[in-house]
């Protein structure tokens, strides 16, 4: 390989923030009212009719909601919650800030948790499975559901990344008794930070109302429940709203530029099975090679950016405490994903640009 002079310059991710998402907000601050308020509550329902679901509660970022949804369920000291061993660290690193233990479970060739993975992980201690979807590829909840149910068990859904896909007709961030999600910069639909949850149980969503706001309920410096200050600011909420609004157009555009990568990247990688039932949103391009790491190495040095997502939680040192357990699948998929750039602001000529480096460097290495 010989080095070249960068020919252009490609982030791994740009938000997708519009004209009308700024006036928006420009709205917000001249109405003088800017924490959480009515802006909240329509950016809540607007979320609550795409997904059909009863209830949405809005927090100012995706672990908090994974907190909340955690303290809904009362997890805490000795409980048990098993967590697929490849996911952001945030999943599993909730369970213990609420000082569970979270229990690795092996991935399948989705990268989503394996339902028989997950069965054998069941122990006396076992209060509740979090499913991931990774890269908005939907897990298989035909069985995550079977089995959790089964055995009597909490289904939390840790929706970050899957907001647009489905599982059998159902909207994703909809599976689980509790449901989460995050609306991070890098998100297809983005408030710069901010998360929500998702239940169609009444109990769940009062409690998770007043846990976002110290724990009060309706009555005011009234606090029935252990809270904090998680509550989404109207300021944010402006932004996510009109993304609401064109997000069937922004899925559309995103799976335009997936098509284009799929047909370019034939035969020169491989990509994470979908299930039949599922509907990918695609919110990370993810494919499968080998040789990895110089790939990554030899993009950054003609300017694009890439994500390795992610890195196998039983390998980050805040976890090197959890034994020697082997994840097959996870440890063999670990060395070959690889998340390349996507956002609706991509061009298609980056793409070819992208796909013709991954063609050369495929060439280069045989």
């Amino acid at each position: 390989m010989t080095d070249t002079k960068i020919a252009r310059t490609i982030p791994w991710a740009i938000p997708d923030i519009q004209e009308e998402d700024v006036q928006n907000v420009q709205k917000v601050l001249a109405s003088g009212w800017f924490t959480m308020g009515k802006e909240t509550r329509k950016f809540e329902e607007s979320l609550e009719k795409y997904l059909h679901v009863r209830h949405a509660i809005a927090v100012n970022n995706g672990t908090a909601a994974l907190d909340v949804a955690l303290k809904c369920l009362n997890i805490g000291y000795g409980d048990e919650v098993i967590v697929p061993v490849m996911t952001y660290i945030a999943t599993a690193n909730i369970v213990r800030l609420n000082y569970g233990k979270p229990v690795f479970a092996d991935i399948d060739e989705t990268l989503n948790l394996n339902p028989e993975s997950v069965e054998g992980k069941i122990s006396p201690k076992t209060k509740a499975v979090i499913s991931v979807d990774l890269g908005g590829n939907p897990a298989d909840y035909e069985n995550l559901i079977r089995i959790t149910r089964k055995h009597n068990l909490s289904l939390i859904v840790d929706g970050a990344q899957s907001l647009g896909a489905s599982f059998d007709g159902k909207k994703c961030c909809s599976h689980g008794i509790i449901n989460t999600t995050s609306f991070h910069a890098a998100k297809i639909l983005t408030t710069i930070e901010g998360g929500m949850l998702f239940t169609d149980d009444d109990r769940l969503d009062e409690i998770a109302r007043a846990i976002r706001n110290q724990g009060e309920t309706d009555k005011k410096y009234f606090h029935a429940y252990l809270g904090a200050n998680y509550r989404m600011m109207d300021i944010i909420a402006a932004f996510g709203q009109k993304q609401i609004e064109r997000f069937e157009d922004t899925l559309a555009r995103r799976k335009k530029l997936i098509s284009i990568y799929k047909q370019r990247l034939q035969g020169l990688c491989e990509f994470p099975r979908t299930l039949e039932k599922a509907v990918n949103s695609f919110f990370l391009l993810i494919i499968l090679v080998d040789r990895r790491d110089e790939l990554v190495f030899f993009l950054k040095r003609h300017g694009v950016d890439t994500r390795i997502a992610f890195p196998l939680l039983i390998h980050q040192p805040v976890y090197g405490d959890y034994g020697d357990e082997t994840f097959p699948v996870a440890e063999n998929l670990e060395k070959k994903v690889l998340s390349l750039p996507l956002y609706s602001k991509l061009k298609e000529d980056d793409i070819h640009y992208i796909c013709d480096l991954i063609a050369k460097f495929s060439g280069e290495v045989k």
